[in-house]
């Protein structure tokens, strides 16, 4: 890629199924644009920045990116609490709120709780000697103060890297150099508590912007993907229904009209329509489509959220998928805890 030969780190990515359609949909324009960014920023002994609002596929195609070349990648989520200093922190089960680390090996999660002080020293030094990638996510949450030494930092192993050096001094401690290593962060700019990355930073980052895929067109293939046979039409219903949503419903802090959203609604959807083959597209995915989301909306949203999927789905009356043998389950346990089992709350669960 871009005339660079990229050695394949041979990390264990898991026993992972080869990626569904649906998967595939999301190599658009700027996920290839993204690619050869960050490639060619390796190349250049940089470090890539992919920068977008949320939902764009910046922290998956980094991940993406490296298990495609068998390395190791560590996503880390940044808060203000992170500092430059060695400070030892614990993976027991201590968990301030809001304060984790998310590693990703392969395609597998696995949590580890910090203390608040969250180091980036220790952990450049650990990707430095291990020649992992690490992931920086919501990189300018960090404080100005700690960006302005983190770029220091950042430029030690760069410079160490380009030098062809074996070991390097880094904050003081001379350290082994894998040199495969890579460090990305990714950013929302404009969101509110973010601050402006310091030049000095800026310097060692090659940025890479990435923009709102189109929506209607993943929606059309993840269908085509379920089984789906009319999917365009369905797309463009279904991307209708959740635009409206959005502009028409109230802010809530637990709504999600994104893509993770759309894309468990499909799942869903196409699980319906394996279970019941001979039941129409349209009413399989309205099914869906409201069975997932009423338990979600609030009692003042809900006559606007059925008034819109009667207008996109009119004269479908689809009676939900009950399991009754789990909801006498949630009825009993609704009275042994003295509340009333009405069925506008059963739906709720």
């Amino acid at each position: 890629m871009n005339g660079r030969i990229f050695m394949n780190g041979r990390a264990a990515s898991g026993c992972r199924a080869p990626a569904p359609v649906s998967d595939a949909c999301a190599c658009l324009f700027s996920v290839s644009r993204c690619y050869i960014t960050l490639t060619q920023s390796l190349h250049l002994t940089m470090s890539g920045a992919p920068a977008g609002p949320a939902g764009t596929g910046k922290t998956e195609t980094t991940k993406d990116l490296g298990r495609a070349l068998g390395i190791m990648v560590y996503v880390f989520n940044c808060s203000e609490q992170m500092d430059y200093k060695g400070h030892h922190y614990s993976t027991e089960a201590y968990s301030p709120p809001g304060h984790t680390l998310r590693r990703k090996v392969g395609h597998l999660n696995i949590c580890l709780s910090l203390c608040v002080h969250q180091s980036c020293g220790d952990i450049y030094k650990g990707l430095a000697q291990t020649g992992a990638w690490g992931c920086f996510d919501e990189f300018n949450r960090i404080s100005v103060e700690v960006l302005s030494v983190v770029a220091v930092q950042v430029k030690s192993i760069q410079d160490a890297i380009r030098d062809k050096k074996k070991r390097f001094n880094f904050m003081g401690e001379e350290v082994n150099l894998c040199p495969s290593v890579g460090i990305f962060i990714t950013m929302n700019p404009g969101y509110a508590g973010r601050t402006e990355l310091p030049e000095n930073l800026k310097a060692l980052f090659r940025p890479c912007a990435m923009v709102v895929p189109d929506f209607e067109l993943i929606c059309e293939i993840m269908l085509v993907a379920e089984g789906f046979l009319d999917a365009r039409v369905l797309a463009r219903k279904f991307i209708t229904l959740y635009t409206l949503c959005k502009e028409l419903l109230s802010k809530q802090d637990h709504y999600d009209w994104g893509l993770r959203a759309i894309k468990s609604v499909l799942v869903v959807a196409g699980s319906l329509k394996r279970g019941d083959p001979g039941r129409a597209e349209d009413q399989v995915l309205m099914r869906a489509l409201r069975d997932f989301n009423i338990p979600k909306i609030v009692t003042d949203d809900m006559p606007v959220f059925m008034g819109l999927i009667g207008d996109l789905f009119p004269a479908l009356d689809v009676p939900r998928k009950r399991d009754l043998d789990f909801e006498k389950h949630v009825k009993e346990s609704i009275l042994d805890l003295k509340l009333q089992a009405e069925d506008n709350f059963l739906l709720k669960v």
